[in-house]
């Protein structure tokens, strides 16, 4: 088998994402159930929506910040490199214990 070209690096994951994008919103094609067998749910109102969704949006946010916040620390700076310069004289491996 030769060397994979261009077009099949393109054209692999474009159609592995159409299976994908195929096989998971299968479920969305099915018909609704007619009559009592889906029942209507609970009315809503827009401010109710509104704080579940965009409340729960803005709590995750803040939980982030927050562990961010907590789990953040100083990290360590070393000191500036001094001006003397160490030259090894001895050509002898080091010794590791």
């Amino acid at each position: 088998m030769g060397p994979m070209r261009t077009p099949a690096r393109l054209l692999g994951p474009a159609f592995a994402f159409v299976i994908t994008f195929f096989a998971g919103s299968a479920a969305a094609f099915a018909d609704q159930p007619t009559g009592s067998a889906w029942p209507d749910g609970k009315e809503r109102s827009d401010l109710w929506l509104l704080i579940v969704f965009g409340g729960g949006t803005v709590g995750l946010f803040v939980l982030i910040t927050l562990f961010a916040l907590l789990t953040a620390r100083n990290n360590y700076v070393p000191p500036a490199p001094g001006k003397e310069i160490h030259v090894r004289t001895d050509t002898t491996p080091a010794q590791h214990h």
